[in-house]
């Protein structure tokens, strides 16, 4: 199977390239949240990651005991039920109220929910993702 597939025959790259749409579309509207919420972030460019900036919300996290992304990884990992690395791990200085925000735990929570959403026509519009999504969005609104 492994020589198969490393042979890149067309179901292949196209299971690929489609995969990396629906990521895309994901990615892109959990940067949409992240915007939403008053904090920054770059566009999605590649992979299923946004790496947010949560400085202009410095206040109202205070406000919730968090004042270092140490405790914002904390804060949003227990928030958001997923690992949220803090920037600290990628060689931000504690201060910097930076994550790196992972978009591939909306696509499911299950093998099935997963292969679903992405072999979907439209990902966006299934319940399961619809539903992360908005988790996703609410936890950030909570913050602005």
């Amino acid at each position: 199977a492994a020589a198969h597939a490393l042979r890149e025959p067309a179901p292949v790259t196209e299971r690929v390239r489609r995969a990396a749409v629906i990521q895309a579309q994901v990615a892109s509207a959990a940067h949409r949240a992240v915007l939403t919420s008053g904090a920054l972030a770059r566009p999605p460019q590649a992979g299923r990651h946004l790496y947010a900036d949560l400085g202009p919300l410095r206040s109202r996290l205070a406000a919730l005991g968090v004042t270092d992304s140490m405790e914002l990884e904390e804060y949003l990992t227990d928030r958001l039920g997923a690992p949220v690395p803090g920037g600290h791990r990628f060689g931000d200085e504690l201060g910097a109220l930076r994550v790196r925000l992972g978009t591939g735990v909306l696509l499911g929570s299950t093998p099935e929910e997963q292969t679903e959403s992405l072999t979907a026509v439209e990902p966006l519009r299934l319940p399961h993702v619809a539903q992360a999504l908005s988790m996703f969005a609410a936890a950030l609104e909570e913050l602005g």
